[in-house]
């Protein structure tokens, strides 16, 4: 009986996908956040985030799941915040900036000048930028997610991440998301996402973005199994909003892994054995193997209903 079910579930799982046309390979929603419609197509935004990708900067997902565009008179673009200053993080998209257009409320306006050209941090905040210094030299820019954690060349600068680049920076596109490979689905949480200080790294790359994945839905009878990965990223130049991106990456099985070995699928899913593509200057948009929104929760529920029949 309880095959039967699962087997009937899983059919059931196939034939909805071919239906409707839904991919089972690749997602980039993040579960419980909001969804948003951009050029016909269903964009996933999680809670307290910027849209990413093609609409970068678009949408707005505040932490009670609540969306805002952000080009529209609200408070989107100041992240659902109404005592919003110049020169915090805004979520516009690209060669645009953040305004107070009165009463507490904001929108999405045209730059006037490119953020480089601003050379102090007054006139930066002051153009809708942010103002991103290190040691005795600093730059304006548009975009902090253009930038990773091997901005900082100190192991004390790398530990205390002061830009958030272990959270927001290059090589962070898969935070909050499920993947499924293996035959078990797991999950990058945000705070398993860190810049990390390594002696003797390539000079000037010694601190890296580093992050693990944990099986998600695991019987508390067996061991949850966890790897880790650290990427080192090449930038090429930046063309026409494009550029060529190459990672080098170290992998370490931390539990639930017999002799230590990663699936190889697992280690290209989640970006862990190295790699090339491109990207939009300023945001990833690099998409890896995934699987639909639908696929995950019909992937939950065979595993809750797995459970439930063995223990009854």
């Amino acid at each position: 009986m309880r095959l039967k079910v699962l087997i009937l579930l899983g059919i059931f799982l196939v034939s909805f996908s071919s239906v409707s046309g839904q991919s089972s390979t690749v997602t980039d929603f993040n579960i419980g956040g909001c969804i948003f419609d951009f050029e016909g197509e269903n964009v996933g935004v999680a809670p307290g985030e910027c849209s990413i990708g093609d609409s970068f900067g678009e949408f707005y997902c505040d932490e009670d799941k609540d969306g805002w565009i952000t080009r529209e008179v609200g408070l989107g673009c100041s992240r659902g915040r109404d005592d919003y200053t110049e020169g915090e993080p805004y979520c516009c998209p690209r060669d645009m900036a953040c305004e107070d257009v009165g009463g507490g409320e904001f929108r999405c306006i045209a730059r006037t000048e490119p953020c480089v050209d601003y050379v102090n941090s007054g006139e930066c905040a002051e153009g809708g930028c942010t103002w991103l210094e290190l040691l005795e030299s600093g730059k304006c820019v548009d975009d902090l997610t253009n930038y990773g954690c091997d901005y900082y060349n100190t192991e004390l600068l790398c530990g205390t991440d002061e830009f958030n680049f272990g959270q927001i920076g290059i090589g962070t596109e898969l935070s909050g998301t499920y993947i499924e490979c293996a035959g078990r689905v797991w999950s990058i949480p945000v705070e398993r996402y860190e810049c990390k200080w390594y002696n003797g790294s390539i000079p000037g790359k010694e601190c890296r973005i580093t992050y693990s994945a944990v099986e998600a839905g695991y019987d508390n009878s067996t061991i949850q199994s966890i790897f880790s990965c650290s990427n080192i990223y090449e930038l090429g130049e930046c063309i026409d909003g494009k550029q060529d991106v190459r990672w080098f990456s170290d992998s370490t099985a931390i539990a639930g892994f017999t002799s230590d070995i990663i699936p190889e699928e697992c280690l290209e899913v989640f970006e862990c054995n190295g790699g090339e593509d491109e990207r939009f200057c300023g945001e990833p948009t690099i998409k890896l193997s995934g699987f639909s929104l639908f696929a995950f929760f019909i992937s939950l529920l065979v595993i809750g209903m797995h459970y439930f029949f063995r223990n009854n």
